[in-house]
C-alpha cells in the first residue's frame, strides 16, 4: 500500500513553509515523520535542529552520522543491516 505522502500527486495538509517544519510533524509517529522528511527533507536546507524529529531512521531522532552515510554509499551499514552505528537507541540499550 502506498501512503499519501509517498504519492507525488498528493497535496499534503502540512507542507514546509520555506525551511520551516510545521510543529504538528513532531506529534506524529516515527513512520509518518520519516515519510514527511523523505518527501520534503531536501527543501529544508542546512538546519541545526534535526534532533527534534525522526528524519532519517526509525531508531533515533536526527540525521544519521557521516559514518553511516559513507557506509550506505558503499552498499552496507544502516541502510542494509538496519542499525545506525552511533545513534541507534537499540545499540546503547
Amino acid at each position: 500500500m502506498m501512503h499519501p505522502l509517498e504519492q507525488d500527486s498528493y497535496r499534503p495538509k502540512y507542507p514546509p513553509q520555506g525551511t520551516h517544519v510545521p510543529e504538528v510533524v513532531a506529534k506524529w509517529g516515527k513512520r509518518s515523520q520519516l515519510r514527511w522528511f523523505a518527501r520534503f527533507g531536501v527543501q529544508l536546507g542546512g538546519r541545526k535542529d534535526w534532533a527534534r524529529w525522526y528524519c532519517a531512521s526509525p531508531h533515533h531522532r536526527g540525521l544519521c552520522c557521516m559514518g553511516c552515510e559513507d557506509e550506505a554509499q558503499q552498499g552496507y551499514g544502516v541502510r542494509v543491516d538496519g542499525f545506525c552505528c552511533c545513534r541507534d537507541e537499540r545499540v546503547s540499550a
